[in-house]
């Protein structure tokens, strides 16, 4: 497996659970679909040829990352009803301070030109609303990797529900009070649209993902990689 890494950092990031409404929870860390939006735009394609470009390339994604704490914000809009024109207010949840890092692999593609997109895009990267925005501070080389079988994880997203399998792999004894620790949290979350209606976009198929903050450690062992010293799993 080719693969290369990407540093990333953004004082605000927003990624709203799908289906929500007045209160837009935020998930931990970017989906995979917010990261090929992120392809996209390094690329200059439209959310369909962005999507069709990481199918026709074969592109696994691998998705860690940190922030420091979390706000919600409040935002007017909108809406018509019985065609009247009313406003109203949603609550918005944000991270704060975050720090990502993003792996992108490849049995078949080499990268580079990709590699070359992030390094200088056609349009500004975000994590998550457009003023949002995401600074690149690093990218690796692209390099081999082999297929591993790994146990222990932290501040990831792992494919499918892994919260019946696992044991935490903390000392709480030694953690300071100020840390947060959080359980594994899972959600349902779209992997692929159907653009074929127009400008309408259908969600088409969605998978389980497990989002690991806290370290943990699998009963049961899963495919993943390591890379820069660290255990990665590419969806």
């Amino acid at each position: 497996m080719k693969i290369f890494s990407v540093k990333g950092i953004s004082v605000t990031a927003s990624f709203r659970v799908p289906e929500t409404h007045t209160f837009q929870q935020t998930l931990p860390l970017p989906p995979k679909t917010s990261v090929i939006g992120m392809i996209g735009a390094a690329l200059g394609l439209k959310l369909e040829n962005a999507h069709k470009y990481v199918e026709d390339n074969e592109i696994l994604v691998g998705i860690c990352g940190t922030h420091k704490g979390f706000m919600r914000d409040l935002w007017k809009y909108r809406k018509i009803k019985a065609n009247e024109e009313t406003g109203s207010v949603l609550i918005r949840e944000y991270n704060c301070y975050n720090e990502f890092d993003l792996y992108f692999g490849s049995d078949k593609a080499d990268l580079t030109d990709l590699k070359n997109a992030i390094y200088s895009p056609v349009y500004p990267l975000t994590a998550g609303n457009s003023d949002d925005i995401m600074k690149v501070s690093k990218i690796s080389d692209i390099f081999t990797v082999q297929k591993e079988k790994l146990y222990r994880f932290e501040n990831m997203i792992l494919p499918g529900d892994v919260t019946g399998s696992y044991k935490c792999d903390i000392d709480l004894s030694k953690t300071p009070i100020t840390k947060a620790v959080y359980c594994p949290s899972v959600f349902i979350l779209p992997t692929k649209f159907d653009f074929k209606r127009g400008k309408e976009r259908r969600v088409a198929k969605k998978d389980l993902f497990t989002f690991v903050n806290t370290a943990i450690v699998l009963q049961s062992p899963i495919d993943g990689y390591i890379v820069e010293d660290r255990s990665v799993v590419l969806l």
